[in-house]
């Protein structure tokens, strides 16, 4: 079954919210994304860019995310060395089962992660394996493999990208490599339903009563 994210400020909510906390965490989607970083205190909090605003802190979701154990958050990091700080402040809610990395994971991490920190799932994005200048040509699928392979060797569960890269050679390099695919952001329903049907594990998406509704129709 293809997982359903709830991208930050899906359905009309505001982004990095409370509101779209809730709203997430009471729907049929299987997780929740929020960008995070810190502010200028130091303190973990929901932000796409930096600001000097009064904003979410991550213990606050990680408060409400403990009472819904079936579900996970997907940590989009926006700065580099906010892993371990991610992690350790998960830990303190008991909600380290529940974390999925995307954003800047450094090779570091993910060298220590599975001794260390076997919890957390990592959707690797593909700009932390491609150089960003080559992301903005069409990239090769020599290219692609070989990133592929890089995160076979670091135990990624699935490459992150923007759902328009995944063709349906690129799903059948994945599936052969045992990697998931994680398309983002898919908002269109005839997109959804197409990355459904290639076997995508995850879609983000703003339209998340959308995707619910493929979902179900799908699976009849």
């Amino acid at each position: 079954m293809c997982e359903i994210t709830a991208h930050s400020g899906c359905d009309g909510t505001p982004d990095n919210s409370m509101e779209f906390v809730r709203y997430a965490l009471s729907s049929e989607g299987n997780c929740l994304e929020a960008d995070i970083r810190r502010n200028r205190d130091g303190e973990l909090i929901l932000s796409h860019d930096e600001t000097a605003e009064e904003t979410v802190r991550l213990g606050q979701v990680f408060e409400l995310l403990k009472e819904k154990p079936e579900k996970k958050i997907n940590c989009d990091l926006k700065t580099p060395g906010l892993e371990i700080p991610v992690y350790q402040l998960a830990k303190e809610y008991g909600v380290e089962g529940q974390l999925i990395y995307s954003g800047t994971v450094s090779s570091f991490f993910m060298k220590a992660r599975p001794e260390k920190y076997p919890e957390v799932r990592v959707y690797w994005n593909i700009e932390n394996l491609i150089p960003e200048p080559d992301l903005g040509r069409n990239i090769c699928m020599k290219q692609m493999e070989q990133a592929f392979r890089t995160a076979v060797r670091y135990s990624a569960q699935c490459i992150n990208m923007e759902y328009r890269l995944f063709t349906d050679k690129v799903m059948e390099v994945l599936s052969s490599m045992g990697l998931g695919g994680s398309a983002w952001t898919v908002n269109d329903p005839e997109a959804i339903r197409s990355l459904m049907e290639k076997g995508i594990a995850n879609i983000t998406t703003r339209s998340l009563k959308t995707a619910v509704a493929v979902r179900k129709e799908m699976e009849g």
